[in-house]
């Protein structure tokens, strides 16, 4: 669940709004009762005797019910809680951002509020609960408290120096309120139980009076400490601030070799020769490139990390060991270039109320321990075959300097100089050629897609097929390709196993090496 979604359940209201919105938002028409029906003229004389007799009973009648109701504990709401003119009364006018302290006593836990310096730049009040400093707060809903104190007002008022509190949850409140302004002044109230009538309404007691207030303006008060920490594990930094992901280095007990991936500095100081849409490389336990949709939740998914709930704040050595983060399952560290590294661990899974599978999570350096979902915690179940591309060649043809080609029992050797269609010249083994001849054999090259990660051992063999790609930058790579059977292929970049292609593959690169000198025929192009 996002911030803002979680911020809005529990009945936001932020500081940037609070006083130009008090009124629309929280304030609004007083209870009102049917309205009274007007008189009509040119009635006769028995018919006005018969409506005053029954106006007089339905006086008594009404006077009987509301015996009953105070005599069964009915509630307390009279003709001035729903006088149709009345309007609502203000109990409190003073700007949340004046609030210095503000304590909440509730039923279980009590804790105070205070005011903390903003960020550079962020001219807001910022509220955080003392003994909880070194936790993420939700501060849009943390500073509802102090506004909707400062701005509270009810919709009636019920009784006067009340004396039997008990009939509104007030005797024993649901929660006690104290804020503490710069002036030196205090306001103070008490929230009971919700109206019997209206649950849309809470009675308030100020001053031993009681009130019926707006259950939207109390409800936050009733929150505990961790109903405030912000779900957001890590905030996601804005475009200009974001760091490069250096490296992410995935240890897992369910993997034989870690995943270990990183940023693609060289391909990306020479961008224009990679075709490869990713910045980032996966390095062990292979070398590939990665695809950029499907890697993109494990380079950059800790930034705007978001857990679905709090499990448990402060917690002890106990803790982490019932939920499986004394011995992790996964711990991946993503490491910047702005110093900051992360590391989270990762425990035990476990299915939410909804359904939904989740895992308990720590982020090193944060006292809280998350429910994170399975979709959101992506290092708990990524594989490398889940995020790599099946791209074995990835470099331009107008940034290569030279080729090598071995196929079956033939070799071929290229060199390229220029570096657009208009000034690239090609020559084979010495030999100038077409240009666009070239270019098409590279066209079937860079095709050449793999089927799958392969990871064991090549078996002891020369290569069948062999593929050295040497860039004007001066970059070169070797793919080896290792025929074992009439169907599969194992592929080696620069010597480590990689990838399974279909054996088709070199059959029409061999026959497109030996017909490169006739012109009349066309290459072939697929192969698959």
């Amino acid at each position: 669940m996002s911030e803002e979604k979680d911020t809005q359940e529990k009945q936001e209201y932020t500081a940037e709004n609070a006083s130009a919105e008090a009124d629309t938002i929280f304030g609004g028409e007083a209870v009102k009762t049917a309205a009274e029906q007007p008189g009509k003229g040119g009635m006769r004389k028995n018919t006005r005797l018969l409506i005053v007799c029954g106006a007089v009973l339905l006086v008594l009648a009404g006077t009987l019910t509301a015996v009953l109701l105070n005599k069964d504990g009915g509630t307390a709401e009279n003709s001035s809680e729903t006088d149709a003119t009345q309007e609502a009364v203000s109990l409190n006018s003073i700007s949340g951002a004046e609030v210095e302290r503000l304590d909440v006593k509730g039923e279980t836990e009590s804790y105070t509020l205070v005011q903390t310096a903003p960020a550079e730049g962020d001219s807001r009040a910022v509220f955080t609960i003392e003994g909880y400093e070194d936790v993420r707060m939700n501060n849009n809903l943390l500073s509802t408290l102090p506004y909707n104190a400062g701005t509270l007002e009810a919709d009636s008022l019920v009784e006067e120096n009340a004396a039997d509190l008990e009939r509104y949850g007030l005797k024993n409140p649901r929660a006690e309120v104290t804020a503490h302004y710069a002036d030196g002044s205090e306001f103070n109230f008490s929230i009971g139980i919700a109206s019997p009538m209206d649950s849309s309404q809470t009675y308030c007691l100020i001053d031993g009076d009681v009130y019926l207030v707006r259950t939207s303006l109390t409800g936050n008060f009733l929150f505990a400490p961790a109903d405030f920490v912000s779900s957001t594990v890590i905030e996601e930094p804005e475009n200009k601030d974001y760091p490069i992901v250096q490296s992410v280095r995935i240890e897992r007990k369910d993997l034989e070799d870690d995943l270990y991936i990183e940023y693609d500095y060289e391909g990306q100081e020479n961008n224009n020769e990679s075709g490869s849409a990713a910045t980032h490389i996966l390095v062990e336990p292979v070398f590939t490139y990665l695809n950029l949709e499907r890697s993109l939740s494990i380079t950059n998914g800790f930034f705007g990390l978001t857990a679905k709930e709090i499990v448990a704040l402060h917690p002890e050595k106990e803790d982490f060991a019932k939920y499986g983060l004394d011995d992790p399952f996964c711990t991946a560290t993503t490491v910047c270039d702005d110093g900051n590294t992360y590391v989270l661990q990762i425990g035990d899974s476990y299915t939410a109320e909804d359904g939904a599978k989740c895992y308990y999570t720590y982020l090193e350096g944060v006292n809280v321990i998350y429910g994170i979902t399975e979709e959101n915690d992506a290092w708990a179940t990524v594989q490398a075959k889940d995020i790599f591309s099946p791209l074995i060649f990835d470099t331009y043809v107008w940034s290569l300097e030279s080729v090598d080609v071995m196929a079956r029992d033939q070799k071929v050797h290229f060199d390229c100089e220029g570096t657009k269609k208009e000034d690239f010249v090609v020559t084979k083994d010495g030999k100038t050629v077409d240009t666009e001849r070239f270019r098409q054999l590279y066209q079937f090259i860079l095709s050449m897609y793999a089927d799958d990660l392969y990871l064991e051992e090549i078996p002891g063999q020369e290569p069948d097929a062999e593929i050295t790609l040497t860039t004007q930058s001066g970059h070169s790579y070797t793919v080896s390709f290792y025929q074992q059977s009439a169907l599969q292929t194992l592929v080696a970049r620069d010597g480590v196993p990689t990838f399974t292609i279909r054996t088709s593959s070199l059959d029409t690169l061999a026959h497109n090496l030996e017909i490169f000198d006739d012109m009349e025929q066309e290459f072939t192009l697929t192969w698959q």
